[in-house]
Formats: structure tokens, sequence, C-alpha cells
């Protein structure tokens, strides 16, 4: 916590909300009393709460609870209505940070299965976001947390430097869209965005993925992710990492570009069968389309893993694609490049590799193993 910050206590839901919601405590650090703050999208008089009972930091705004007790304050958005969480792009979460400088510690967010994620960073209003989420507990919604810039508008060009440290997350009771972890990405049109991240000591299970690292739709756009004693398992698939990604009828990913580094982390025990995905520890494409043909080209992604584990996982361990396309009606692309690097004891692990799924004439697409 900045010693500089103005310091707000609050003790209900009624005194969180006044405090999120007033412009003029930009900057401030809240602190939360034990308890249980249950959102909603009305207070008590029938009035519609701003951002549909969403809570929506200040610029240099932060969160905290209960050092050294997680469980001690419950932010409580299951009885938010489906409608909480509509937004012009799609969905986002009931706790939104990204502007400017956001921190979020030592509490719980019961989540929502109509919310895209517990915590999402996807606030507009500044070019750059650093935000920092430690010791938390985020379960119930389709992600934990969803570290990502959208859309041309607001998140093209735009940088996020992330803090993802000793949390656990979990899955939603019932699956909405998508179940992921953690969700690294640059996303429909955030051209030429970065996000660097550093992960470490998180737990994540009950997700079909429980992360994603990708350019979804976004093209000469970076993503650069340092992890370190993170923990995915029971899981479908422990990690998806890609340099383009296309999931829809329409939208590119050229030239992105993915590294992915983990120091003594685990993919393992990812058993759980959702279906659809495909069970495995960890999975990369240099590009990855599900319909379209010719969308993800010239991608570049890098993986390196120092004293990992890769294991017991439901399916394969640990497989890469140059590029591949779902539907194998045409390439996915061309020029795409994968480098998987092994070192110490994680040169033991196997790796799958395939340059092209359908195959590519000109060889341009490539995976490349270094022990």
């Amino acid at each position: 916590m900045s010693v500089s910050a103005t310091v707000l206590h609050v003790a209900d839901v009624e005194q969180l909300y006044a405090a999120v919601n007033d412009a003029a405590n930009e900057g401030a650090a809240i602190t939360l009393a034990p308890g249980r703050y249950v959102l909603s999208a009305t207070n008590a008089a029938g009035v519609g709460r701003p951002n549909g009972g969403r809570l929506e930091l200040q610029r240099d705004m932060s969160l905290y609870g209960v050092t050294d007790e997680r469980s001690a304050v419950v932010i409580d958005a299951s009885s938010l209505p489906t409608s909480s969480f509509n937004v012009p792009f799609g969905r986002t979460a009931p706790v939104r940070i990204g502007r400017g400088s956001n921190t979020i510690e030592w509490l719980t967010v019961l989540g929502n299965p109509e919310a895209a994620a517990g915590i999402a960073t996807e606030l507009p209003g500044t070019p750059s976001t650093r935000v920092r989420v430690a010791h938390v507990v985020s379960g119930g919604s389709s992600r934990g947390v969803d570290v990502r810039n959208v859309g041309a508008a607001s998140g093209a060009g735009r940088r996020i430097d992330a803090e993802i440290v000793d949390n656990e997350f979990f899955g939603p009771s019932r699956v909405v869209g998508l179940s992921e972890g953690i969700r690294l990405v640059n996303f429909v049109g955030a051209n030429g965005a970065a996000i660097v991240a550093s992960l470490s000591g998180n737990r994540t299970h009950g997700f079909q993925l429980g992360c994603i690292v990708a350019n979804n739709r976004s093209s000469n756009a970076v993503v650069e992710v340092r992890s370190s004693g993170d923990r995915f398992f029971a899981n479908e698939l422990g990690c998806q990492i890609a340099g383009g990604l296309s999931q829809a009828l329409t939208g590119v990913a050229n030239s992105s570009s993915t590294i992915f580094e983990a120091r003594g982390s685990q993919f393992t025990d990812n058993t759980a069968a959702f279906g659809g995905l495909g069970s495995g520890g960890i999975r990369v494409d240099g590009g990855l389309s599900v319909t379209q043909a010719n969308v993800t080209s010239s991608n570049r992604v890098r993986v390196a893993l120092w004293g990992s584990k890769v294991a017991d996982n439901l399916g394969v361990n640990f497989e890469a694609f140059g590029a591949r396309q779902e539907a194998r009606s045409g390439l996915s692309g061309t020029n795409n490049q994968v480098t998987i690097e092994l070192h110490g004891v994680s040169k033991q692990i196997d790796v799958a590799t395939t340059a092209s799924v359908p195959t590519d004439p000109a060889g341009s697409n490539t995976v490349s193993v270094i022990r």
C-alpha cells in the first residue's frame, strides 16, 4: 500500500459502493472490515446502482481485505443478474480494474457463472495500466482473473503490466462459454497491444483451461508471461499457449508473438473431462484457427521451462503445433514458428510436435525443440 494514498475504511456494502463510485476517491486505498459484501444491481430503495452493481475501481485505486486471512472479506457477486455483466464488447466481471495502477489483495471474490471472470483488467481510460492481484481467492465465474486488452477503441496499443501472486482460482459450478482459470490475451482488435505478466505461486483448478496465453484476433501484438511456482491441476487442459488465435468466423491474428517462461511450475493431474477441448498438460500453437483459413500467419511463440513438471495428465502431456486449423478445411496460415526450450530436469519432458495441421506444402510452419 502506498504511504501517500488516502486510506478509506469501509464496513458494509453501501460504504463500499460509495467509496468505489466516488470519482473524488481516485488514488485511494480502500480497506474492508471482515464480513460478506453482497453485490446487487439495485439498492434497498430499488434504485439501480452505477455499472449494474459491479465494482469498477477509479484510477490508482486499490482494495485490501485482511492480511493473512483471505477468507475474512468476501465480495459476493453470486446474486447479480446476467445484465450486470453485459458490456458493449460482451461479458465482464463483477470487479473491474485497469485504470492507472490498481491493486486487489487479501480477499475472496465469490463469482457468478454468468460473469466473464471474478476480476477483469479491461477498464478503459489510460493507455497503460499496472495491476496487482495477490493473495486472493476467486471462483465461481468463467475465469478467476481476466488480464486482457479488448477491441480497437480502447485496447489497440494498450499495455498491461500484471502481477498475479499467491492466488487460488477455482472453476464455476456450470460453464457459460469457456472456463479458463487465468486468461492473458490481447482480444478482438487489440492490435499492437502488449501484456507483460508475472505469475507466482498461484493454484488454478476446475476449469476447461487452467490458463490461456494468446493474441486472439489481434495482430502485431505481444504477450510475455513469466511463471514461477504456479500449479495448474484438475483442469481439462493445463495451459493453452498461442501466438495468433482466431476462434470466430471473422478476425485475423497475424505477426504477433507470445513468450511463456516457467520456473518450478507444475502442469499435472489435469484429468477433468468437460469435453470439446482435448485433455492434456500444455498445448502450444504458433497459429491456431477454429474454422477460417489463412487468418493466423507470421506468428512466433517461445516456451521455455526450467525445473517444471508436465506429467500425469489425461491425454498428451505436452504437444506443440506450428499451425493448426481445427476444421481442417485449409491452412490456419503460413510462416508460424514455435520454439520450445527445456532446461534442467525439464529436459526429460516429451514433446509431441506437428509442424502443421493440415500439412503445409511449403513447410513454412515449424516447431523446434531445444534441450
